[in-house]
This record gives C-alpha cells, sequence and structure tokens, in this order.
C-alpha cells in the first residue's frame, strides 16, 4: 500500500520559513539545477566507490543516473507536497538494495553512495542559498529534510536488501535440501544446482542424528547440509571427517550422539547414510562417545547386517554339536569362540573363560572330535568363527533373540 513519506514525524511545509525558502527556489530548480546536480552527485559516487566505477555511457552508469535523479525529483516533490506517495522512488530505493544483495556487495556499499550523494547535494544547495536572503531556521529545516528524505531513501533500500537475501537464503536453503535428499535417497547421479550454492564433492560423509535430536546449527560449518524434517534427522558433510570436521560436529550435537558413516564417492552417499543409521541402531553396544564412528566397527556391522543368514551359517557349522544337550553344548561353544576368535594356548584360553586349564583341554579334545572336518576346512572354519563371533555381538544387543549354536531340531 503507498504510504506518504513523512520522515521522524516532520512535515516541511509547516515551517513558514522552509515554506517560503522553498517556493522562492522552485522555478527554477527542475530546468537550472536538476540536470547538472545528478550529473555531479552520479559521477562523485563512481568516484568515491570502486564497486560502482564503470566505462562511460555502460548500462551500469545510467541505471545510476536514473536512481539519483529519480531521488532528486522524489525530494522536491515532497517538498512540495508531503503527503503526495512517492510509490515510484519508493520501490527504485528496495530494488537498488535487493541488487546489491544479488551482487553479492555489503549493504554499506550502497550506504556509502546514499552519504555521497548527501554530501554533494548540500553542497550545490548551501552554494545555491548563498545568492539568497534565508533564515537560520529555513537553512536549518532545510537540512533536516535533506538528511531525513536520504536516511528514508537507505531504510528503503536497507529493506529490499534484508527481503532479496531472506528469499535468497528460502530459495538456496530449498535447493540444498532437495540436492541432499536426491543424493540420500539414490545411487543415480545428481546433477548441480546453481540455486543451491554448493559446489558437489568429490566425496561425502553422512552422519545420522538420533530421532528428535538437531544440532545447534549456527555452530555447522556452512557447507554442511540437514534435513530437519526427516523423522531420522541426518547431516551431510563435504569431504572426509577431518579433526575440525569432527570438533565442529560434536560443538554442533552439544553432548548428543550420532553416528558416522564412512567416507565414499558422492554417488554412493546413501550407502554411507544406511551404514550410519545402522550403526546408531546399535549405539548402545559399540558406543564410543558423542560420535560413533562406522570405520571402527566394520566388521560388527557386517556381522550383524544379516541375522538371519548368521543364524544359518551358525546351524550348518556347528550341527555336529546338535546332539549334545544345552549344558553340555554352551561350554563348547564358548570355548570354541575364544579359541577360534585368538588361537591362543589353553592356558591362555583358561585365563578369559576363567575356568581351569585342564577343562579347557578337554573340551578342545571334544571340539576337534566332533568339528575335526570342519576345522579343517578353511572356509568353513571361517564361517563358523564369524557366525560364533555374531553370537557374540547379539547377546548385547537389548531384547534381540539369543543367536543359535545348533540347528533347530524342532523339539
Amino acid at each position: 500500500m503507498p504510504r506518504p513519506f513523512s520522515p521522524g514525524g516532520m512535515t516541511p511545509p509547516e515551517s513558514a520559513e522552509l515554506r517560503e525558502l522553498v517556493e522562492a527556489l522552485s522555478p527554477d530548480v527542475r530546468t537550472a539545477v536538476v540536470p547538472g546536480l545528478v550529473d555531479e552527485i552520479a559521477e562523485r559516487i563512481r568516484a568515491a566507490i570502486p564497486a560502482y566505477a564503470r566505462p562511460p555511457g555502460s548500462a551500469y552508469n545510467r541505471v545510476i543516473r536514473m536512481a539519483v535523479e529519480r531521488n532528486v525529483l522524489g525530494f522536491l516533490d515532497w517538498l512540495a507536497d508531503p503527503a503526495q506517495p512517492l510509490d515510484r522512488r519508493d520501490e527504485l530505493c528496495r530494488k537498488m538494495g535487493a541488487f546489491e544483495a544479488m551482487e553479492g556487495r555489503p549493504l554499506t556499499v550502497l550506504q556509502s553512495a546514499y552519504r555521497a550523494a548527501t554530501q554533494v547535494a548540500w553542497s550545490r544547495i548551501r552554494a545555491m542559498l548563498d545568492d539568497r536572503v534565508a533564515s537560520v531556521l529555513a537553512v536549518s529545516a532545510l537540512a533536516e529534510a535533506v538528511i531525513a528524505y536520504m536516511d528514508d531513501a537507505a531504510a528503503l533500500s536497507r529493506e529490499g536488501y534484508e527481503r532479496a537475501k531472506a528469499e535468497a537464503c528460502e530459495g538456496r536453503a530449498a535447493a540444498r535440501l532437495a540436492l541432499l535428499r536426491a543424493l540420500a535417497g539414490s545411487a543415480a547421479p545428481v546433477e548441480p544446482d546453481p540455486a543451491a550454492d554448493w559446489p558437489l564433492p568429490d566425496e561425502v560423509t553422512l552422519v545420522a542424528l538420533p530421532s528428535g535430536t538437531l544440532p545447534v546449527c549456527p555452530l555447522l560449518d556452512a557447507d554442511v547440509l540437514l534435513d530437519p524434517e526427516d523423522p531420522a534427522p541426518y547431516l551431510l558433510v563435504p569431504g572426509p571427517l577431518t579433526g575440525d570436521r569432527r570438533a565442529m560436529l560434536e560443538a554442533a550435537l552439544a553432548g548428543e550422539r550420532a553416528a558416522v558413516g564412512l567416507t565414499v564417492p558422492l554417488a554412493r552417499a546413501a550407502d554411507s547414510l544406511r551404514w550410519a543409521r545402522r550403526l546408531l541402531d546399535l549405539r548402545d553396544v559399540l558406543h564410543d562417545g558423542t560420535l560413533t564412528l562406522c570405520e571402527d566397527h566394520l566388521m560388527s556391522l557386517w556381522l550383524l547386517a544379516d541375522g538371519a543368514l548368521m543364524d544359518q551359517i551358525a546351524r550348518r557349522g556347528l550341527a555336529p554339536l546338535a546332539p549334545l544337550s544345552e549344558r553340555r553344548r554352551l561350554p563348547l561353544v564358548d570355548t570354541l569362540a575364544v579359541w577360534l576368535r585368538t588361537r591362543a594356548p589353553a592356558t591362555r584360553i583358561s585365563e578369559e573363560l576363567g575356568v581351569h586349564v585342564q577343562t579347557v583341554r578337554y573340551r578342545v579334545r571334544v571340539l576337534e572330535h566332533l568339528l575335526g572336518d570342519e576345522l579343517a576346512d578353511p572356509g568353513t572354519r571361517f564361517a563358523i568363527e564369524a557366525a560364533l563371533r555374531t553370537r557374540g555381538l547379539r547377546a548385547r544387543l537389548p531384547d534381540a533373540p539369543p543367536a543359535p549354536c545348533a540347528p533347530d531340531t524342532g523339539t
């Protein structure tokens, strides 16, 4: 909605001295003064501010001159009729601010241009007043009017600048979120999006967060992407998890726990997230502190990746123990697990199990008798060891069913 300009509540026509001065200047100002004043202000801006320096006759210079002219004429219009809306001038000032934002310049550059314009304008006004009789009150009121008008123009530009920045941030955030979801959702190639302002890295590291947990966003590096709307929120860190990146994440997590996937090529981002989420599910078993890293638990992730398959491996590998009662079978399985894992002598195994060394030797003889052929085959031996390691891990999972250590006989 158009708004009449009334800076600081001041209405110039209510000042009799200023009204008289304006009326005395008005007949020749627009034709005799404005064109030269506009040129002088535009030249001062180009000379004083490198960002606005362009070759003579360029389109950029024409835009600067048009903006100056519209503001100068707007000032004269306002002096003549303060109630008259300055819609074109207001919109131009907002667009000037928006343009600064799009150009990536700080608003201080445009504010410097306004200051330069104010200085030139007031210098020219004072030169004109030297030839006229004007009261101190009238000159003071006119100075206040110039400053107020230019302050309002600067405020409009700031409004346009901030609006453009906000819209750009919203658009960039939306584009980055879409890019993140595309990367995390599939292994299909993802094209860069200029609106995201996020160069595609060669490698990425995904970080899984517990449901309902979000980091302190201002503490995240500017290039870290976050999907806060996912029921299982996650982050994408460009490149590997360096020491600096880890310190950044720990600070942003503020004590909350998270799981870090492997650093992978960009096209494999979904894999990194999948592994991180699986590790997050195991954090009570594999807890390392604030950050639990997949690279520290690769074997555990692999062993627990397919519980049903490991159950079948265990049943087949330990089939010779099936005829034994559970009371006899379980101690043998425990001894076999330590023996396969450590390849240690009986004395070492006895220390780990907390049983007499002769007991260990007896159990090993029984195992060699029952599993002799199985243990002679490297592939089978490896499968049994993997199954038994899985059994130990699953025993630490809350509410997890026990891993079988013998075939299901159905009895």
